[in-house]
């Protein structure tokens, strides 16, 4: 066994949005007891970068954001079919983050999703 394999986690890439706009985002799968992972990507295709992240995580689920949109993917989907697609509303921005998270979370562990 490799002891230096890296924990498995949720993968989360940015483009162009500060990891403090997606506070709610990490509360919700630590909420859950699901690590993460950041990094940050160029491209602005991000049901691209939402499975391109889930096929590399450990834990088969990628999500990708920018400013206004965020997209969770997982591995056995479709590139260009996510599992959830959300353009994100001001007033609602924290609540949809909060409950996106615990979802990505929940669907590592096989749990009901939280409504959007």
């Amino acid at each position: 066994m490799n002891m230096l394999q890296e924990t498995p986690a949720i993968y989360v890439v940015l483009h162009q949005i500060s990891e403090d706009a997606l506070q709610q985002l990490f509360w919700g799968m630590e909420e859950e007891g699901i690590p993460f992972r950041i990094s940050t990507s160029a491209e602005n295709d991000l049901r691209s970068e939402a499975h391109q992240a889930a096929s590399l995580s450990p834990l088969a689920v990628g999500i990708a954001c920018n400013p206004g949109e965020i997209v969770l993917h997982t591995r056995n989907l479709s590139p260009d079919t996510p599992l959830f697609h959300l353009i994100l509303k001001d007033q609602e921005q924290d609540r949809q983050l909060r409950h996106l998270g615990c979802n990505a979370a929940r669907l590592v562990k096989g749990l009901p999703f939280k409504p959007l």
